[in-house]
């Protein structure tokens, strides 16, 4: 670092964060990644320990002594966007590692943005779950917008969401009716809440409301606005002009012929949609600068490394081309006619319906009947899930397990103490599947039940109860195989499908991304695990459990183990999968000589925060506990009232922090016990009664 210059930044959102450093000649020399940094969350203690963690990373990496400070060090975070709390925090990164940097200086994450794609002046445009706006003429910052979905959001996912469904709900009552047919929208709307009527609907909009949830829903319907439907193309129109009203209530703020807007978030993957709207209130609002749309190419981490450099008058090199791609250039003169009226063809728009379909009312009678040439093929060539399924699905089974000492009262069969999945890992009928699916059963059978409907017995041959795996056996051969690919290369924001046999629904499949590919048991306060796991945003529900986590390359790259809460679920990685299969081992499960039947998680702080920003009703002072997420049926907890869902805080008086209390009360009590249960915002006291072993 001797006679040179290096810059620090950092892009930090609520659940992950991205940090560069630069030289003085804009070349990155490291990097290095951790979880969200909004200090509103977290406070600003804990926001700044991650910081410095991420700074000793990089250095590490790169390696930097850690006692030679960054010339400045730019933080552009979520929740940044008041000037007291910033300074506090930036003064609290300096005292926590005076050696970090010598100078600190912290903006909001559109600041950042901004930065990243547009340094010298100009317009960053949010449009995620929510929106907001930001310009910088070179000299002075204006915002608009970015005020929450009660008060704003407007253009932004959440706020599509939420007017598809006041749309059905206004036509329903006649309100105010709808502008196009409403039955496409609202059988999108059913199924993506799984709900059958209005009522249905409303927890959703109350106790259960989930922001991320209710946003979800305008993937949806952009797909729906793609096949033609008429409701959905307004739609996006609309958004599109809520969001080009930002540009037009900013850009007086400069005397620029020549405007970047920086278009950041998941809603201008749906730019042809949000097009038409977009020009018409352009045009209408009468916006003379040229408008030059641009997407990031980077992290916006290197807008915080240029804003740093800015901090101490030094101008970073940077490489525009590499930095941006131009999304869409608007021209007031190619827009208007000498009348200052929309002209007939608005940029290069795509279909004719999606342009006239907002313009007048004949028009809008003539978008209601879109043709389809040109959309036939999609299904072939964009259903890469399927195609997925198609291959994999054989392979997966479903796996119940019977109770033989116990009688279901009616069909006179032996009771089912719990059931999950497995898939097929050789052609002679050994089955991979999570130990918790077959261990801690006593006096039980295995069943397995194969894609083509036949139900053999299965055998437990090799338990590892330390990674959670086992292998069952079937006396059948020449079945169906499960290729077994690899984690190592896994990326955060690949996608994958979880594949089970929830209660016996044969090849039920959910789809979502990696959120993460290294959260360790310690991170989850697993005991004993000493490993990491895959996290996931596909549901994983309990059935799903010991089912493969499948890449689209149709290979396993995990196993379904867990799901904490909505978007957060866990998958053990194949490559331990694979050091297990090698090892072929038979252990004695390991259990308890006191059996309570459930299977659990420490509450740590993220997963707590995450619980109350999904469930605001959850008691405020809960700061410690175990999750419960599975209880076996017909065990000492299921016959003392706990249920999945519950946090238990105390057992016996005695405070619970991690899983590990809870063995350890097990271990050295004898006779009932004496459990205090938090269940939604309510309080329970039950009674457990654990069998002895």
């Amino acid at each position: 670092m001797v006679n040179k210059m290096y810059f620090g930044g950092v892009e930090g959102g609520a659940t992950h964060s991205n940090l560069v450093i630069c030289d003085e000649t804009g070349e990155v020399v490291a990097t290095s990644k951790g979880p969200g940094t909004n200090h509103w969350q977290l406070g600003i203690e804990e926001c700044a320990t991650r910081i410095i963690d991420m700074i000793h990373a990089a250095k590490e990496h790169a390696g930097f002594p850690l006692d030679k400070p960054l010339d400045c060090l730019g933080l552009t975070l979520s929740g940044c966007e008041q000037e007291s709390s910033n300074k506090e925090l930036a003064e609290r990164v300096r005292q926590k590692d005076p050696a970090c940097a010598r100078r600190v200086h912290v903006a909001s994450d559109t600041a950042g943005s901004l930065f990243t794609g547009a340094p010298n002046g100009g317009m960053v445009l949010i449009a995620g779950t929510g929106s907001n706006a930001l310009l910088y003429n070179g000299k002075q910052q204006y915002g608009c917008g970015g005020w929450g979905f009660l008060l704003g959001d407007e253009g932004g996912a959440y706020w599509i969401a939420h007017r598809a469904v006041k749309t059905i709900f206004d036509e329903e009552d006649g309100l105010r009716p709808s502008p196009h047919p409403i039955h496409a929208v609202w059988e999108v709307i059913m199924e993506h809440f799984g709900t059958e009527n209005r009522v249905d609907l409303l927890p959703h909009a109350y106790k259960n409301f989930d922001k991320s949830k209710f946003a979800g829903l305008t993937q949806k319907l952009s797909h729906l606005a793609l096949r033609g439907d008429a409701l959905s193309r307004h739609l996006f129109a609309e958004a599109g002009s809520a969001l080009a009203a930002h540009v037009a209530a900013l850009v007086p703020k400069t005397n620029a012929r020549h405007v970047r807007v920086v278009c950041v978030g998941s809603v201008w993957n749906s730019w042809e949609l949000l097009k038409p709207g977009a020009l018409k209130e352009l045009n209408i609002r009468r916006v003379k600068p040229e408008l030059e749309l641009v997407r990031l190419r980077v992290s916006s981490a290197m807008g915080a490394a240029w804003l740093a450099a800015k901090q101490l008058d030094y101008e970073l090199p940077r490489d525009d081309a590499a930095f941006c791609e131009i999304l869409y250039t608007y021209t007031p003169e190619h827009h208007m006619n000498g009348n200052g009226k929309v002209n007939g063809t608005i940029g290069n728009c795509g279909s004719t319906a999606g342009v006239v379909g907002y313009v007048s009312l004949k028009e809008r009678i003539s978008a209601a009947t879109v043709s389809n040439n040109g959309l036939q093929g999609r299904r072939d060539k964009f259903n890469f899930i399927s195609d997925v399924v198609a291959v994999s699905a054989p392979s997966v089974v479903y796996i119940e397990i019977k109770d033989s000492r116990r009688m279901d009262l009616f069909s006179g069969e032996p009771l089912t103490l719990s059931n999950g999945s497995g898939f097929i890992v050789k052609e002679d009928g050994l089955i991979l599947t999570n130990a918790h699916v077959v261990v801690n059963k006593p006096n039980a059978s295995v069943r397995v039940k194969l894609s083509d409907g036949s139900v053999h017995i299965g055998v437990v041959e090799d338990i590892d109860m330390k990674s959670d795996l086992a292998t069952l056996r079937i006396p059948v051969r020449g079945l169906p195989i499960m290729k077994l690919g690899t984690s190592a290369d896994l990326k955060p924001g690949e996608w994958v499908v979880a594949m089970g046999s929830p209660l016996a629904l044969s090849n039920t499949v959910t789809a979502g991304v990696v959120s993460s590919t290294q959260r360790g048991s310690a991170e989850l306060g697993l005991r004993g695990k000493d490993m990491v796991y895959i996290q996931t945003d596909a549901p994983i529900t309990f059935g799903n459990s010991g089912g493969p986590l499948v890449n689209l390359d149709g290979e396993a790259i995990g196993i379904n183990s867990m799901k904490v809460t909505s978007g957060i679920s866990f998958a053990i990685p194949i490559d331990y999968v694979k050091e297990f299969l090698q090892k072929r081992k038979t252990k004695s499960p390991q259990v308890s000589r006191r059996y309570l039947g459930i299977t659990m998680l420490s509450l740590t702080p993220n997963i707590l925060m995450e619980l109350r920003m999904r469930n605001p009703e959850m008691p405020t002072d809960i700061d410690h506990g175990i999750l419960v997420w599975k209880v076996i049926i017909g065990s000492p907890a299921y016959n003392g009232g706990l249920q999945p869902g519950d946090i238990v805080t105390n057992i016996n008086g005695k405070p619970v922090q991690t899983a590990t209390d809870v063995y350890a009360i097990l271990e050295n009590s004898s006779g009932l016990l004496k459990v205090d249960v938090v269940r939604g915002r309510g309080r329970l006291a039950l009674s457990v009664t654990p069998e002895q072993h």
